[in-house]
């Protein structure tokens, strides 16, 4: 343990040499993951080089999207494989080996500390060391007590290895990997109320991030008053956006009114599904509605939130945009929510994001109509790219049938979406130099 901290104060610590240690982090996990899945130990079935490289990176990268059936690509050893990376890639591994840091030192490294910041997108002046441990002793608990729940949902359905499969869907869904043991993912379960209410509430959970969890949990012990503007932020947001989206996806789709109540079940599965980038189904995408599939392409794009384990653009992000055009609607000279002032910092950041993320799918998408675009439609072309940058994992049905070429775009797609978009563009762009003269201010037609 010594020699990792030692190590870790050689190391660069500017941004850009921060940013290229993350990626590095999840390269290697990535490999080391597609090294196991290569071993004929793990498989119960072959598949190609890139089948074996796209399960990695969508495992590590917790998205979901499958080249193959899951299940019959890979035997009991493999799915533990797999479900270890899922963890690790879910939770962090940076949030991980900062807990065994702790646990043999008083404090973290500095660079250890940059990282995990960058990692979770955390606040300067948050608690890091309270974040830490908050995370491994939640993520514990809530898989626990969801794998306990799905085990009886499970074994009342007659599955077999019921505890297996409950612990395997626990921790799929808390780390919104989505990744399922079953072919049709949640859908022989749609009307199994246990089931799918438990598989939301991890996902949910998992999704609006650590930061909420220990907001509540300082609350809750009286060590803070209330929780911090992040925190309602995200709840209201996330509150807001899934249940519009819902009853859009449900009012769009003529089979989702037919079915009644259980369209509607299968109408708010879905959208917490897209919006939280959990990726699981109980309704078959493939034969929704255009209308429907437009809104979750919009769900899966917006993501879950900040220091949590989904993907996509952060409902922060998308809150802090709407702040802006209600700033200037409303003519006010600060950009405020909640009747707080939100720093021109995080405005930065959050327009940054947005156009970036743009661009990355506008990118991803011309690449795969141009490499298989006389095979599949417009539309499930760009869900799959959406679902792949955003990690979601939710697709109308075309992951299998993509040529190599496809996959491996796809790929990269799931590669930058669990790293974030700012990351990678922090690893693309050098350093520049800083300004000595205050640049002229000039104005321009808007």
């Amino acid at each position: 343990m010594k020699l990792v901290r030692n190590w870790l104060k050689t190391i660069k610590t500017d941004d850009k040499s921060i940013v290229l240690l993350l990626i590095k982090g999840y390269f290697v996990l990535t490999v080391l993951c597609f090294i196991s899945l290569l071993l004929p130990v793990c498989q119960n079935s072959e598949n190609t080089l890139v089948d074996h490289l796209f399960f990695a990176v969508s495992i590590v990268s917790t998205t979901g999207l499958a080249p193959a059936d899951f299940s019959g690509s890979y035997n009991f050893l493999g799915q533990i494989i797999s479900l270890i990376f899922i963890q690790l890639g879910g939770i962090g591994y940076m949030a991980l080996s900062s807990f065994i840091i702790l646990k043999e030192f008083s404090r973290l490294p500095s660079i250890s500390a940059r990282l995990l910041r960058m990692e979770f997108n955390l606040p300067q002046k948050y608690p890091l060391k309270a974040f830490i441990y908050s995370v491994f002793v939640f993520t514990v608990l809530i898989e626990t007590i969801g794998a306990i729940i799905l085990y009886f949902g499970f074994k009342s359905e007659g599955i077999e290895n019921p505890a297996w499969n409950a612990i395997f869907h626990s921790v799929s869904a808390f780390c919104t990997a989505g990744f399922s043991l079953f072919g049709d993912s949640m859908t022989s379960f749609a009307d199994n109320t246990l089931i799918t209410t438990t598989i939301l509430i991890l996902s949910l959970l998992g999704s609006i991030g650590f930061i909420v969890l220990l907001d509540f949990w300082l609350k809750f012990t009286s060590k803070r008053k209330t929780i911090t503007l992040t925190s309602q932020i995200i709840l209201y947001s996330t509150f807001v956006f899934w249940i519009i989206a819902a009853i859009m996806i449900y009012c769009s789709d003529p089979q989702l009114i037919d079915n009644g109540w259980s369209g509607v079940q299968a109408a708010v599965f879905q959208s917490i599904s897209a919006h939280t980038t959990v990726g699981f189904n109980n309704y078959d995408i493939g034969t929704m509605s255009m209308a429907s599939v437009f809104v979750m392409i919009i769900l899966m794009i917006i993501g879950a939130s900040p220091a949590g384990t989904g993907g996509g653009i952060k409902t922060t992000s998308i809150t802090a945009l709407f702040a802006v055009l209600l700033s200037i609607l409303k003519r006010r000279k600060h950009v405020t929510f909640f009747s707080k002032e939100i720093p021109a910092s995080n405005i930065y950041l959050a327009v940054s994001s947005t156009i970036f993320y743009s661009i990355i799918v506008i990118i991803g998408t011309w690449l795969v109509l141009w490499i298989d675009g006389d095979n599949f439609k417009f539309e499930a072309i760009f869900f799959e790219v959406s679902s792949a940058l955003s990690t979601v994992g939710l697709s109308t049905g075309i992951t299998q049938d993509l040529s190599d070429l496809s996959k491996i775009v796809i790929s990269f797609l799931m590669f930058i979406g669990r790293l974030g978009v700012l990351t990678f563009g922090f690893a693309l762009i050098s350093k520049s130099p800083i300004l000595r003269i205050k640049p002229k201010v000039e104005n321009i037609a808007i």
